[in-house]
């Protein structure tokens, strides 16, 4: 399942300078997108994710799922390449 990160409306506290990067960058992007428009390596910007989707700062949203149209498929892979090609 590929997914989109989604900013929720919360008072961000108790974070790293770097959590605060990626914080910025995710709404509405995928992880990869993430980790090239704030040039940090994916591994890193997974465990910054985990924690701010742990503390309640963003949450996780399903993007492709068995129905999705080739259409929405192709516009995901777009964006993703799109966003590594900025790295």
């Amino acid at each position: 399942m590929e997914a989109t990160l989604r900013r929720e409306n919360a008072e961000v506290t108790g974070v790293s300078a770097a959590a605060l990067q990626v914080l910025e960058v995710c709404d509405k992007r995928s992880v990869a997108e993430c980790g090239a428009l704030v040039k940090m390596p994916i591994g890193v910007v997974r465990v910054l994710l985990s924690d701010l989707v742990e503390h309640g700062f963003i949450r996780v949203q399903a993007t492709i799922t068995e129905n999705s149209s080739k259409d929405e498929r192709i516009e995901l892979i777009e964006r993703t390449l799109r966003g590594l090609r900025t790295y």
